[in-house]
């Protein structure tokens, strides 16, 4: 007597293990955590003692790096994403070195988000990331001008 049930069994068990390892293989999006740990690096190269009118677009472009992050923050939640990240920071850059630098990251940071997206719902996120990191590139750029104009003055 031959056993039919065996091939059922194992096709069944075949199935399960695919789809169990299948299930198990990460959802790939470095492109956003990448975008987060280069905005946390840019953040704290901004993170310096300067002149108060410096320091006021400096100010402003943390406040919006940090919206920026908490944006990208719920893309990964909804990803289930490991979100511990601490950036190394090349201490020997000057003030002009680090805000390049920084604004280098806030470039890539929004090249990295501005890929094609796959999950719908991040939609949204991306769009209100844009906005901060657009916002904290635009009062980075304001703290340059103003360090700038302040060595013109001789400060």
């Amino acid at each position: 007597m031959r056993n039919t049930k065996l091939p059922i069994i194992l096709a069944a068990g075949a199935v399960l293990i695919v789809s169990a390892v299948a299930f198990a293989q990460p959802r790939h999006h470095p492109r956003y955590l990448h975008a987060r740990t280069d905005l946390r690096t840019a953040q704290f190269l901004m993170r310096v003692h300067d002149e108060p009118n410096v320091m006021r677009h400096l100010r402003q472009a943390d406040d919006e790096i940090d919206q920026a992050v908490r944006e990208i923050d719920r893309a990964a939640v909804i990803d289930h994403r490991d979100l511990e990240d601490r950036p190394p920071i090349d201490r020997r850059l000057d003030r002009h070195g680090r805000f390049h630098r920084a604004m280098e990251l806030l470039q890539a940071a929004r090249s990295d988000i501005g890929r094609e997206e796959d999950n719908p719902r991040a939609l949204a996120w991306r769009d209100a990331a844009y906005r901060h990191i657009d916002a904290a590139m635009d009062q980075l750029r304001r703290a340059v001008r103003d360090l700038h104009m302040d060595h013109m003055e001789g400060y």
